[in-house]
This record gives C-alpha cells, sequence and structure tokens, in this order.
C-alpha cells in the first residue's frame, strides 16, 4: 500500500515537470525518523514524523526542510507505524 502511494504521487507529479528534479530530505530528528519528499510539481509526503515533545524540535526541523525545498505545505502525511519516535 505504502508503494503504491508513493508511486502514484510520484508518477502524477512528474505529468509537466520537466525541468524540476526529485527532492528528498532526510530530516535530523535525532533517533527517529522523518523523510520529505518533494516532486517536481511540488507536491510533498512527509515519511513519519519524528518524536513529539521536546519543545517542537522535530517539527521545527521538519518545518525547515519544507523551506528549503520551496514546499509551503506538507500534502500527504504517511506514518508507517505507530513507534514514538516515528509519529
Amino acid at each position: 500500500m505504502v508503494q503504491t502511494l508513493v508511486c502514484a504521487l510520484f508518477s502524477a507529479a512528474a505529468v509537466g515537470a520537466e525541468s524540476k528534479s526529485l527532492q528528498i530530505f532526510f530530516v535530523d530528528v535525532e533517533g527517529g525518523q522523518a523523510t520529505l519528499v518533494v516532486t517536481p510539481s511540488g507536491q510533498s509526503l512527509l515519511i513519519d514524523t519524528g518524536w513529539p515533545g521536546f519543545g517542537g524540535r522535530d517539527a521545527g526541523r521538519i518545518v525547515s526542510a519544507a523551506k528549503a525545498a520551496g514546499a509551503d505545505r506538507i500534502d500527504y502525511v504517511l506514518i508507517t507505524h505507530f513507534h514514538r519516535d516515528h509519529v
């Protein structure tokens, strides 16, 4: 199911987006997991969200990665499993 979602997102994004490239950011969430994918058309997918708490540390890092990618929002969020360091 995860592969289907990711493939569908990338396939749809590839249409009409010839000059840009796929961007993948592995966000440093210190022991957790957070990966931001931004397609050539500008759609974004966040895979896992890092640790909760810590004064919003991980959320801030994800926002910084999104800004670096030129994304002004996260279009899709995919949680791979419900361990604390992924949600």
